[in-house]
């Protein structure tokens, strides 16, 4: 598959099972945290409330009860809380390391393809030369230079998918 749009790239991030693990750290990281102890208080307190406000919900189907209470729990930003509380997304390790998964996903994929890998400075270079590979391991440690993996793959980011 070339990868020609951000959709395809976070698909083929998939694929490669990076995306998995790092959801397993996350979420493995969030459950020895003090802030899940507060997120199930809140969403206890949230759903008892809400049994407490509408009484016919107790002989109501689990499963209008279940909409019922996760529609109500969606109106507070619980989740966003919690997910702020989670300080390995905002560890430049972190972000470096997704970034370089996604960098070589990139590189991979105009390997793959035959067409030319872009250089982190925006030029075009042959696959397989022996300056490509050189420059490949010097990209992997210049980190600072300010371009996102995409921007140097010559990928546009679509403001508007989020």
């Amino acid at each position: 598959m070339s990868i020609t749009n951000p959709t395809q790239l976070v698909e083929e991030f998939k694929k490669s099972g990076e995306f998995d693990r790092i959801r397993r750290e996350l979420l493995k990281e969030f459950r020895q945290s003090e802030g899940m102890a507060a997120f199930l208080a809140r969403v206890e307190d949230i759903a008892k409330q809400k049994l407490a406000s509408d009484p016919k919900l107790q002989y109501a189907p689990e499963a209008t009860v279940t909409r019922e209470i996760m529609q109500e729990l969606e109106r507070y930003p619980i989740v966003e809380r919690a997910v702020s509380e989670v300080h390995s997304l905002s560890n430049p390790n972190f972000t470096a390391g997704v970034r370089n998964s996604v960098q070589k996903i990139l590189q991979e994929d105009r390997k793959a393809s035959g067409r030319p890998q872009a250089t982190t400075n925006g030029t075009s270079r042959p696959n397989g030369s022996a300056a490509a590979q050189k420059a490949d391991g010097a990209a992997a440690n210049h980190e600072s230079d300010g371009e996102s993996s995409a921007e140097s793959m010559d990928l546009e980011d679509d403001e508007d998918s989020d």
